[in-house]
């Protein structure tokens, strides 16, 4: 019965670490609790056959069947998945540690050894329940998107190489400290060095983790803030237009009164007609809500204008609401439109130029950019795959970008082709407030 007892104890306590290590990094789903449930239960069982000898073997091998079906599942969500898997054998051979320490105390199975480990168990058991209770977690939902998958691929294979490092050095030196305990004799002396490489693991831990929170979360800011900062940059491009446009207006005022008391009839026509033609360039973008989307939808087609490239928008949705934030609908919008600049850059029949919808259907906003096409029709199955281009010299990374974003908010990113106009189409989903 005591044997029972502790092999139990120690599943839940193998339990409750991975509970706690899924919260803080990851979002905790009930069939990821229904997995740990059946690590608890194996945990157990190799507990009671190994008799609490070598089980740590057999654990680490749990774990990594645990986190290669989880990335199956997901493969886009990986590099989670190894921290939750790199975080959780660390506290595991923390543990370890700690029933060493325990057992040069308690020789075999006895009620005091049960009563250490179920000290453990409460302790890693209230951490994970404060935790959960007051909603505290160390990174956000959308991390692992906003940190690994950027647009240039230096930056996402310094991070990548930075992550690993930090990752590899946190398992490596707490196992290294497992290792080191086996040195010592069993002894008075022993027992202090054993206490103090736990605790000492323990907070190695900790630490640790808050230096992937802190490296995660510079990177997104800096990302954020160059984002903003081209953002600003448009925008006061914008604002310094419709300041010139409102200047001029008293202007033009002048000129069409002159000319109606000259009775210069058709004259005034042509002037006001040659107004509006000016101010439609403005109009047909101020219907977005967020200026900075406006900005760069001007900028875009002032570049695809100067390149000879006529654009055209047709918008009778203003964006708002949606579960993107305006910076990523600005991600979302931008990479279309270059690609459909480069696109048509490279043809001679300009006539259809590009043309961008923004309108509402079935709850969600749709987001459709056309442009001719000229290229091969069997590139069309590969145009969102990561690394995929049709052009030389060219990352292939914004569809793909475009196709993440989407399916990161639950949306959806695809190409439909009518003749040789191929439409590039995102839907976006409404965000829900809980």
């Amino acid at each position: 019965m005591l044997d029972f007892a502790i092999s139990m104890t120690f599943g839940m306590t193998v339990g409750v670490i991975m509970c706690l290590v899924l919260w803080l990094n990851t979002k905790f789903t009930l069939n990821e609790f229904i997995t740990i449930f059946g690590f608890v239960f194996l945990s157990s069982t190799v507990w009671s056959f190994t008799e609490g000898r070598r089980t740590d073997i057999s654990l680490l091998g749990l774990l990594v069947v645990w986190t290669l079906s989880r990335i199956l599942v997901d493969k886009w969500r990986a590099f989670e998945k190894i921290l939750s898997f790199a975080m959780s054998m660390s506290v595991v051979i923390n543990y370890y540690i700690y029933l060493t320490f325990i057992g040069l105390k308690v020789d075999g199975v006895s009620k005091e050894k049960l009563i250490y480990m179920l000290i453990y168990l409460g302790i890693i058991g209230a951490i994970f329940f404060i935790l959960w209770i007051q909603k505290i977690s160390f990174f956000s939902s959308t991390w692992v998107r906003d940190f690994f998958y950027h647009e240039d691929p230096r930056t996402k294979s310094n991070r990548t190489i930075i992550f690993s490092v930090l990752i590899f050095l946190t398992v490596f030196i707490v196992f290294g400290i497992y290792a080191s305990i086996g040195v010592f004799s069993e002894n008075e002396k022993a027992v202090f060095y054993i206490g103090f490489e736990f605790f000492f693991s323990f907070i190695f831990i900790i630490i640790s983790f808050a230096m992937l929170k802190i490296l995660v979360e510079y990177s997104i800011l800096s990302d954020v803030s160059e984002q903003e900062k081209q953002h600003q940059k448009e925008l006061k491009s914008f604002i310094k237009m419709i300041r010139a446009q409102r200047h001029d207006f008293n202007l033009h005022l002048h000129a069409v009164n002159g000319l109606l008391e000259a009775g210069k009839y058709k004259e005034c026509r042509e002037y006001v007609q040659k107004m509006v033609s000016e101010t439609e360039y403005v109009n047909e973008v101020l219907p977005i809500y967020d200026t900075s989307i406006s900005a760069m939808l001007y900028a875009y087609r002032s570049d695809a204008e100067n390149n000879g490239i006529p654009m055209k928008f047709d918008i009778t949705n203003n964006l708002k609401g949606l579960a993107p934030e305006a910076y990523e609908i600005n991600r979302i919008i931008g990479n279309l439109l270059q690609n459909a600049i480069d696109e048509v850059s490279r043809a001679k029949d300009r006539e259809y130029g590009i043309v961008v919808k923004i309108y509402e259907s079935n709850g969600s906003s749709v987001i459709d950019i056309s442009n001719k096409f000229n290229g091969d029709i069997s590139e069309i199955s590969h145009m969102f795959e990561y690394s995929y281009s049709g052009k030389k010299n060219h990352e292939g990374l914004g569809l793909s970008t475009v196709q993440r974003i989407a399916e990161s908010y639950k949306g959806v990113a695809y190409v439909e082709m009518d003749e040789d106009i191929i439409h590039f189409i995102v839907r976006l989903p409404k965000k829900t407030y809980k």
